[in-house]
């Protein structure tokens, strides 16, 4: 699954949002974490499914859009390889992307 070759950020995105449900909506928590993490075993078989992200403008980091969350990732030249970046609402504030630093995503 393309979360499990996540960035540590990536659970903590996850656990936040899940949080953010349980709070607002206990029954759609669980409908709503289900429906994230099959878009994102959807690039599996189809890494370069997602857009481009408008921000960056390189063809190795996209994402797919699941309501109003962004799943951005990685995937390489050959598109064998996808690794998600974050998760995040799209109103939050767009911030660069590190890839040297794990916790900077």
């Amino acid at each position: 699954m393309a979360f499990l070759k996540g960035r540590p950020q990536v659970r903590k995105d996850l656990e936040a949002i899940e949080a953010y449900f349980e709070e607002t909506s206990p029954d759609y928590a669980a409908f709503f974490m289900g429906q994230i993490l099959e878009k994102a075993q959807q690039l599996e078989r189809f890494p370069r499914l997602g857009r481009i992200v408008p921000e960056i403008g390189d063809d190795s980091i996209r994402e797919l859009i699941y309501r109003s969350y962004r799943i951005m990732y990685f995937v390489d030249q050959e598109g064998e390889e996808v690794e998600v970046l974050t998760v995040m609402h799209s109103s939050r504030q767009f911030g660069s992307l590190d890839f040297d630093d794990e916790e900077a995503v």
